[in-house]
């Protein structure tokens, strides 16, 4: 896909862009050095990539002794916030017959500008003499570099995240915590500084063995954990289970 070296052009990073540019000399001044200069590619990208860039310069004139000097590349590469200048000089190249090319492979792009300019030592003393750089410019983009919305959740991990807990610990966290009915009376006596009249939603609970007199969470409890392990808990792991549960609560009751 060819385009004009004086206009931008957005593309999709899985397109070749490419333009072409020419630098004529004046000749009218025998025995000088002439500088002039060609926009050779303004190019943007929808998003960034990483490109190859191919560059070709060939010199072309009708008297043989007009000899190139200096040949400037001038890249703006443009990424991110940042445009970056670069500056390539070759020294008597392109040369008559012999042209120049060569490739920037690897480059991160969003934008890119190029601008070309050269010295000619002018030699020929005719006024119907020429001489002029004729360029082409590829850009190729090889891998696109993807912007996605980074989806990163802020504040404080939920029960099980940030350790990875398993099921059986959610369920007890999430049993632990009061009902929306307890949390307004206790916000009632923090603010009255009032006593309960209810009997305590906590009771200190008896020992395992006293199976007759055991806590109103300890059914729940034991449901909860067949339902995660997939059959009914071993004395072990229930005792276990219950030494957490007594322990956060007796924590809760010495605030």
């Amino acid at each position: 896909m060819m385009q004009g070296s004086n206009s931008p052009s957005n593309v999709s990073p899985s397109w070749t862009w490419g333009s072409s540019a020419t630098i004529n000399f004046d000749l009218s001044n025998p025995g000088t050095t002439v500088l002039n200069s060609a926009q050779l590619a303004q190019v943007s990208l929808p998003e960034p990539a990483v490109c190859s860039i191919y560059i070709q310069a060939s010199f072309q004139t009708n008297f043989p002794g007009n000899v190139v000097r200096t040949f400037t590349l001038n890249l703006t590469e443009g990424v991110g916030r940042v445009a970056i200048p670069r500056q390539i000089t070759f020294q008597f190249q392109p040369a008559l017959n012999a042209p120049l090319e060569f490739t920037l492979p690897f480059v991160p792009v969003h934008a890119l500008q190029v601008n070309a300019e050269a010295t000619l030592d002018v030699l020929s003393e005719e006024p119907t003499d020429t001489a002029s750089i004729q360029m082409y410019f590829v850009l190729s983009p090889l891998t696109r570099i993807p912007q996605q919305i980074q989806k990163l959740q802020f504040g404080m991990a939920m029960p099980g995240e940030a350790d990875d807990l398993d099921d059986e610990l959610s369920g007890e966290l999430e049993a632990e915590g009061p009902s929306v009915v307890e949390a307004m009376r206790e916000g009632r006596q923090q603010v009255d500084g009032s006593s309960p009249e209810e009997p305590d939603p906590y009771p200190q609970p008896e020992p395992e063995t006293e199976i007759e007199r055991s806590p109103p969470w300890l059914m729940p409890l034991i449901d909860r954990m067949a339902r995660t392990l997939g059959r009914e808990p071993t004395v072990p792991e229930l005792s276990r289970a219950v030494r957490r549960v007594r322990a956060r609560l007796a924590r809760r009751a010495a605030r």
